[in-house]
Order: structure tokens, then sequence, then C-alpha cells
């Protein structure tokens, strides 16, 4: 199998490196040191296999499968330093984990079951469901940053300088001063878990950052329209306009 160790110390890095090569049966097809680099090498190489270190700064190793998705997410051994984790990299169909220090007869048997497994079915779209609804759990305070995507690049965005997320058929873009980028998650995913104090639904295919509305206009039919600080406009629909009236005192 080709591996790919993601951990964001270099010495879990390097015992995990030397235990696979006296092992001898496996090929390590690279390493990645945080989850944005982790997730730009597994669309790039394609590894058979993602030793995946669960706690990293950035983009932990649950988010990164998370970001992966359904179709996308290689099988996974996932190594961490508290088992309590276990039970979460199971219900996102890991094939095993390890407990930091790795020991090499323990990581002799979760990659023969790796091999035993393959090919893998992919992670279920019910697992990055479970996934995504344990992590809103894990995730007080509500989500601070957001991976976006923009042509090839992954681009870690700080929330609060979102100033919309707009939904086009079935892709979400935020938008920040700088643009837009694609992101990973409904409307309905990111609504639970920003700020409600910050970010409203004003329209079924938007979520604004209150922080950045410079004006809002009235239209017809009880519906308004709001100026965003990078110049946009977004429609207001009536069904959402009386709930923002209230949490503005407009």
């Amino acid at each position: 199998m080709r591996i790919l160790i993601v951990d964001d110390e270099l010495p879990a890095r390097r015992r995990l490196r030397r235990l696979i090569e006296e092992i001898g049966d496996d090929e390590i097809a690279g390493e990645a040191d945080n989850g944005i680099e982790a997730l730009e090498m597994i669309r790039a190489l394609r590894p058979d296999l993602v030793l995946l270190d669960i706690q990293m700064p950035e983009l932990d190793g649950l988010e990164l499968v998370r970001e992966l998705g359904a179709s996308s997410a290689p099988p996974i051994v996932f190594v961490t330093s508290y088992d309590r984790y276990a039970l979460e990299a199971f219900d996102v169909s890991a094939v095993d984990y390890l407990l930091k220090p790795v020991a090499r007869e323990r990581l002799e048997k979760a990659l023969a079951k790796a091999r035993q497994q393959r090919p893998q079915e992919p992670v279920t779209a019910d697992a990055i469901a479970r996934l995504t609804a344990a992590l809103a759990v894990r995730a007080n305070p509500p989500l601070e940053r957001i991976v976006g995507h923009r042509g090839t690049k992954v681009l870690l965005i700080p929330v609060e300088t979102v100033q919309a997320f707009v939904a086009e058929d079935e892709l979400v873009f935020a938008v920040t001063a700088g643009g837009r980028v694609l992101v990973n998650q409904t409307l309905r995913d990111l609504e639970a878990r920003l700020d409600a104090n910050r970010f409203t639904r004003v329209h079924k295919q938007t979520v604004v950052n209150l922080n950045h509305v410079l004006e809002l206009e009235p239209i017809t039919k009880g519906g308004a329209s709001a100026r965003l600080a990078c110049g946009i406009i977004v429609e207001i629909s009536r069904r959402y306009a009386v709930g923002l009236r209230e949490k503005l005192g407009w």
C-alpha cells in the first residue's frame, strides 16, 4: 500500500516512517504536517491509506475527513493520544485507530487489517452527517474558521472576515473582501455552527454576517435588500425580514 503520514509533530512522523520502513511491506507516499497540506496531498496523490493524527492545529483530523466528504476520503487509520476519540473514529468508518506512542506490533496489526479490508467502502454520507453533528457538539465556542477552495488552492478563512455565505445551485460560496471562495458545506450546516449573534439567514440562499451590513433598504412586499461592506447587494426575503428587524432593532 501507498501510505500518507499526517501529523503536526515531526518526531511522531519520523517514528511512523521508521516503523513502516522496518515492517517493509508498504510504501510511504508522503508526509503532511497539517490538515490543509494533507487535504491537498490526498487529492493529488490518492494514497491507499492515511495515518491521520486527530489533534492538529487549524484543521484537525476529524475536520479533514468531513472536508474530504463521502466520495473522496481514502481508508484511514486515526492516530491519537486520547482513546476517547476511538468511538468517533469508527463512527466515520476508520479502518482502525492507534494510540501514541505507536508500537510496532500495533501498527503491523492495523496495516494488516487495512490490507484485508481493501477495496475500502468510502465514508458514507450518513457517517459524515454524524461526524458533523459530533463536531458541532464539540465546537463550542462557535465556528471560528472555515476551509475554502479557489481553483486548486485550499484556504483557511477566519469566519469573521466572511461577509456572507451564498448558495448557487448545489454550491455554497463564502463572500469576503477578496472575492468568493467555494466551501464544502451546506447553508444548514453552517447556520448550525456559526455564531447566531453575528450570522443570520436572510434568504433561503443567503446567510449574512451582520457586522458587514452597511445599509438596509425596504422593498415591496415586505422584503428588503442589504449592501455589504464588499459592495454586493443581497436580497432579504419577507420570510426572514421580520426576524432581522427584531435582531437589529430596525
